[in-house]
């Protein structure tokens, strides 16, 4: 895969998931662009700082680049609460951040992307097909990022611009151990996944550059889980 010459912006790429997405453009040749309301750790991609619940934040961000041939929707939050204990402001916080959030940027960034005929893809999770009783807010704004993607994808098809979903699961984060605190329920966890393992940053980068690459010139509109077969299962209505 060869991304040389090729400008990748990542929201959400200051750590976890959307860091590993950085690191592997970053390895194949691509500049790497992170818009995140974190700083980067480490050198390497260029940082904006950005708040994605805010459009004119995003508009200037975006006003920099003259086109842009990838695009990563990885920026994201969690909140583990039932419908009756979520606040208004709690559920305001998750859908901007999210759902609007998404795609607010995918709205500004797409006269560049068509410049450079380039490729969407947004991270949504596992949770956006399979519930989890106990985070009805974050399950219903991640399918929602499912369903804009299939929109898309069918809306962009004919102008050569693919649009792609990569649907997490169990993967070690800072958001994964902000929930298991400890390596008795990280391994609780993990043996609840089919394949008896938490998943790594790396395996959904791997996944988000292939579908960037032309050898994924002809996939678009996909949902790809990359959660050890965790999906497939009745786990989270139990």
């Amino acid at each position: 895969m060869e991304f040389r010459n090729k400008i990748v912006v990542v929201t959400g790429g200051s750590s976890g998931i959307g860091q590993a997405i950085c690191d592997e453009f970053s390895g194949f040749g691509a500049e790497v662009f992170v818009l995140d309301v974190k700083p980067l750790s480490s050198s390497g991609p260029k940082y904006c700082h950005v708040d994605i619940r805010d459009e004119q934040q995003i508009r200037n961000a975006l006003g920099e680049f003259e086109a842009i041939d990838v695009l990563v929707n990885c920026a994201g939050v969690y909140i583990q609460k039932y419908v009756e204990e979520t606040t208004k402001e709690e559920l305001d916080f998750i859908v901007d951040t999210n759902l609007k959030g998404t795609y607010l940027v995918i709205k500004n960034a797409l006269p560049l992307v068509r410049k450079a005929q380039g490729s969407i893809i947004n991270i949504s999770s596992g949770l956006g097909i399979a519930p989890e009783l106990s985070s009805p807010a974050y399950c219903a704004t991640k399918a929602g990022i499912i369903m804009l993607t299939k929109v898309l994808a069918q809306q962009l098809a004919s102008e050569g611009i693919r649009v792609n979903v990569v649907l997490p699961g169990p993967i070690d984060t800072p958001l994964l151990r902000n929930s298991l605190t400890s390596d008795d329920e990280m391994k609780a966890y993990a043996d609840l996944n089919p394949m008896k393992r938490i998943g790594k940053p790396i395996d959904v980068a791997n996944v988000v550059t292939f579908l960037a690459s032309a050898k994924a010139e002809f996939v678009t509109g996909g949902i790809y889980s990359v959660d050890g077969g965790e999906s497939t299962s009745s786990l989270y209505s139990k």
